[in-house]
This record gives C-alpha cells, structure tokens and sequence, in this order.
C-alpha cells in the first residue's frame, strides 16, 4: 500500500509539472525561428579590382622640395634581386614613377599623385646597399588599365614610369 501511494503521488506531481507545459502555446516553441543573424547575399558580382588606400598618410611631413639630382631613373636594377614567383593567385600592377635617396623627396611627390587622385604610396628598398625610397602607382589589376595611368603620369608630370608586377 505504501508503495502504491509513493508511485500515485510521484504520477500526479508530474502530470501536474507537464500537461500545463503541454497545454500553454508559446509563441517561440510553435513559431520556430524568424530572424538570423547571416547577412544578405550581396546584389552585384564579384569584382577582384584593387582599391587604392586613400586615406593613408605619408610616412614623414616632406620638408624639401623635389631636386632634380636626387631622382634615379627608374631602370632596371642590378641587384641581385629575387624573381617573380609563380603563383596560381591573381596578380596586378604597379607604376614604378621614381626613386629617391630623400625620404622627404619621396613623401613629396606621393602627395602631388594624390593630389591628382593618384593611388601612390612609397616603399622603401636597398638597393647595392643604398638605402632608397620608391615612389609607385597603383596596384591595378588590368595591365591596359595601369599604361593608361602611366601614360596620365608622363603627360602631366613629366615622368617616365615603369610597369611592374604587384607583389
């Protein structure tokens, strides 16, 4: 009898904890889920163009003017560089405007390319041990795309470029 009663109280305790739950409509139980976190799918294609940097500042205020001395041709180095590597990612392309020994020289002419709406920027190098400042163009994914910029530079600032692979 004892036990009858142990087991008729433990069966209606939970009928009294679960046909409430079972009975109540909760909106989030019968509802299911109506919002995610996962964004969108964006609306236009895919596009691999590099976007220039604008925001960026030269490295040092340039305090100098630009000398005609200080501007080393951009020709082919003869250092012993490393060659391109083959790679199966997608590459671009840089204008190589000019190199300076002056770092200021360099910051120089950064800002007057982005004066004109230029990507440029500066990287420096050492080349035969000389510690030297590039001042480039771009990257731009389309080679006729980046001759169409240096084609820009020669004409309006007298500067012969060289295109190059980026990176």
């Amino acid at each position: 009898m004892k036990k009858r009663l142990v087991g008729a109280i433990v069966l209606v305790s939970l009928v009294v904890i679960f046909v409430p739950m079972l009975l109540d409509e909760d909106p989030m139980v019968t509802s299911g889920i109506t919002e995610t976190n996962i964004p969108p799918r964006p609306k236009t294609g895919f596009s691999s163009h590099i976007l220039p940097q604008e925001a960026r500042q030269p490295l040092v205020a340039p305090q100098s003017r630009i000398e005609p001395a200080d501007v080393v041709e951009a020709a082919p180095e003869t250092s012993t560089r490393p060659g391109p590597k083959t790679r199966a990612a997608l590459s671009a392309w840089v204008i190589q405007v000019a190199s300076f020994q002056k770092r200021e020289n360099a910051n120089k002419l950064v800002d007057r390319l982005r004066a004109k709406k230029l990507p440029a920027f500066m990287e420096q190098a050492s080349v035969d041990g000389k510690r030297i400042f590039r001042v480039r163009v771009g990257p731009e994914v389309d080679r006729k795309k980046a001759e169409g910029i240096r084609a820009r530079i020669e004409k309006g600032f007298k500067l012969k470029g060289k295109i190059e692979r980026y990176p």
